[in-house]
């Protein structure tokens, strides 16, 4: 794909492009804190376990200790984000109570979920469920870790290393809950059967919602709107997320038709109030997403397609008739007349990055 340099270098001189390198560069700094306070964290547990190990007194000693550790090297504990400088007195008790707690449960239950953040790293998320003395259930997070990869062997060691250094007793770990995905429930070499092998009383339970979303797209296989309108809705949704400038068009829509909460909203496949959500928005402010989209096509030919896409999108289910598309465009393309309500443009835009193709 070949660009042409001026265009680029004009597009970066605008002031949406400098918008965006900010939000980005914004985005990539909130994910290094995290990390850094994640760090901090584990670290203040390690310091704490050492106190607790040698039976020293950690309310008077556990300070003293963070600040060897950062003459030692440790520079997350200088960081004190925020109000966390990781030597408060609660903190600590809190620390001891729920590692003692889950130790002294009778039962115990991990729940695993394997993501990828920001940054675009695999990462392990691990809860512990446990059931105290009075039979009553608690569930607590226990450790975030970065894993090489996504493989059912890397996410066995990753949660056997947790379970070991935070001491968690696994001859009482009874239940796995999991989000169903094939390298979790695999029959032959499944996390979950990996863990049996070891803990052969260890029962695994998939996620309810991730299941149903699996059934629900196997069922709906053959039907061709089922298969196509979450696409569409995610395809407008990152058209507009994806651009300053068109997020501007949606917002001056959203004035001159007097409309609120406007937004083409993100659709998740396991959430199902989330593409209940974004369908019912997107019926409510059809008119202004086509004026947006109307008022880009003069300036792009390539938006064509996007209104064709927003005009045909089935919306719960039934495909909105040729006769009510035709009407809610040429609503749209009234409700910015030139020199009535006008929309900003695009011109200052480099050529076009939506992935589809420019209209005949």
């Amino acid at each position: 794909m070949l660009f042409r340099s001026d265009y680029l270098d004009k597009h970066a001189a605008t002031k949406h492009h400098q918008e965006s390198v900010k939000a980005h560069a914004a985005l990539i700094q909130g994910s290094s804190v995290h990390q850094n306070s994640h760090e901090a964290v584990i670290g203040g547990f390690k310091c704490l376990y050492h106190l607790t190990k040698k039976e020293h007194a950690h309310h008077t000693n556990y300070a003293d200790l963070l600040e060897l550790a950062e003459l030692l090297g440790c520079q997350y504990f200088e960081l004190k984000i925020g109000k966390n400088n990781y030597t408060s007195h609660r903190i600590i008790d809190e620390m001891l109570e729920i590692l003692g707690s889950v130790s002294a449960s009778v039962a115990i239950g991990l729940e695993v979920y394997e993501t990828t953040d920001v940054s675009v790293k695999k990462q392990l998320d691990v809860h512990v469920r446990y059931m105290d003395k009075n039979g009553l259930l608690h569930s607590q997070f226990l450790d975030l870790v970065t894993v090489s990869d996504g493989r059912a062997d890397t996410i066995v060691k990753a949660i056997r290393t947790i379970l070991t250094k935070k001491n968690i007793p696994t001859q009482r770990i009874y239940g796995l809950g999991t989000d169903g995905a094939a390298v979790m429930t695999g029959r032959v070499n499944g996390v979950a059967k990996q863990l049996q092998d070891t803990f052969p009383w260890m029962v695994s339970v998939a996620c309810a919602a991730h299941r149903l979303t699996l059934c629900c797209t196997d069922a709906s296989s053959g039907v061709a709107y089922m298969n196509s309108f979450r696409d569409l809705l995610q395809q407008l949704h990152l058209y507009f997320r994806n651009s300053v400038n068109r997020t501007a068009v949606l917002q001056a829509a959203e004035e001159c038709l007097g409309l609120d909460n406007l937004k083409v909203k993100e659709v998740k496949d396991s959430r199902w109030l989330s593409q209940a959500m974004a369908v019912s928005n997107l019926q409510r402010n059809l008119t202004a997403v086509l004026a947006a989209l109307a008022e880009e096509t003069e300036h792009k030919k390539c938006s064509q397609g996007v209104v064709w896409l927003s005009g045909h999108l089935p919306l719960c289910g039934i495909s909105l008739p040729a006769s009510r598309c035709a009407a809610t465009y040429q609503q749209a393309v009234k409700a910015v007349p030139e020199g009535k309500c006008q929309l900003p443009c695009s011109e200052s835009a480099g050529p076009c990055d939506n992935g589809l193709p420019p209209s005949n």
